[in-house]
């Protein structure tokens, strides 16, 4: 199960969505109609992968185009969820890590 966290959500929000800071640095972003909560649930269906400076990596495909991934410009469907050990909401973001 992944906890989605006040300090998660509100990372999410602003450096993964059109409302992200403009001069930050480029992110990728989801698209405006996504259900990120959707992707939450879908994405704690999936094992982590792997570890990220102690963060917990899953990676799927939403079987959708969900954004923009920042490394190639183009539309994705994988979705990456970063969490906390103990299942709390890091980050999450369209592309792979």
């Amino acid at each position: 199960m992944i906890y989605i966290s006040k300090r998660g959500w509100q990372h999410i929000l602003k450096h993964h969505t059109g409302t992200q800071m403009q001069g930050s640095r480029k992110k990728s972003t989801f698209n405006a109609n996504e259900d990120l909560v959707q992707l939450i649930n879908l994405a704690s269906q999936h094992p982590p992968l792997g570890k990220i400076r102690n963060h917990l990596v899953r990676v799927f495909d939403a079987g959708h185009p969900v954004g923009i991934n920042r490394r190639t410009g183009q539309p994705t469907t994988l979705v990456t969820v970063l969490t906390r050990l103990n299942g709390e909401l890091v980050t999450m973001f369209p592309g792979t890590p």
